[in-house]
Formats: structure tokens, C-alpha cells, sequence
């Protein structure tokens, strides 16, 4: 069984444009999955996925697994089954602060 992956916003240029990725093997996990595709896409994908300070996932990455955020699962952790479909995207969010 596969793993579809769909890409949103700045994914899309990692991608040539392809919105969906199916792999044919299944990651163990969320982790595994992002490893795999890192080497799959280079290395600007891992630079957009992991803040090399923390070494770990950036916040503003929104990942879901089957409709569900990973953050409300086990993160990098949560389990993949054949047949899930995972959804990758980028949130800019712009603070706005006033005063008068």
C-alpha cells in the first residue's frame, strides 16, 4: 500500500509544481516520513521543515495526517498506515501591533 503526500504554498516548489507525492513504502512514522522525503527532495525541504537551531520541527509547518494535526497527535511520532493521506504546509503569520 502507499502514502499520499499532498504539498501546499512554498512545498510546491520543492516539487516542481506536483501536488501530490505517492510513496509506495510506508514510513513508521511522521519522522520517518520527513527523512525520506528530505532525501527525496533535497536539502531547501529540510531547511523549510526543521529550525536548525532547536533541531527540531518549525512551528509554522502545518502537517496533518488523515485531516488530524500532528501537533494533536505524537508529533513526529504519530504512526502511519498504508493508505494515509498526509497534507504539508507552510503558515506565515504576520503580528500586528497598535497603539494610539
Amino acid at each position: 500500500m502507499t502514502v499520499r503526500v499532498n504539498f501546499y504554498s512554498s512545498f510546491l516548489k520543492q516539487t516542481a509544481g506536483r501536488e501530490t507525492l505517492t510513496l509506495e513504502e510506508t514510513p513508521k512514522t511522521v519522522g520517518e516520513l520527513l527523512d525520506l522525503l528530505a532525501g527525496k527532495l533535497g536539502k531547501r525541504f529540510q531547511e523549510l521543515v526543521y529550525d536548525p537551531r532547536q533541531k527540531a520541527f518549525k512551528r509554522a509547518i502545518v502537517l496533518l495526517v488523515n485531516g488530524h494535526s500532528i501537533k494533536m497527535l505524537n508529533g513526529l511520532d504519530t504512526p502511519l498506515s498504508p493508505g494515509d493521506n498526509v497534507s504539508i504546509d507552510a503558515v506565515d503569520v504576520v503580528e500586528v501591533v497598535g497603539g494610539g
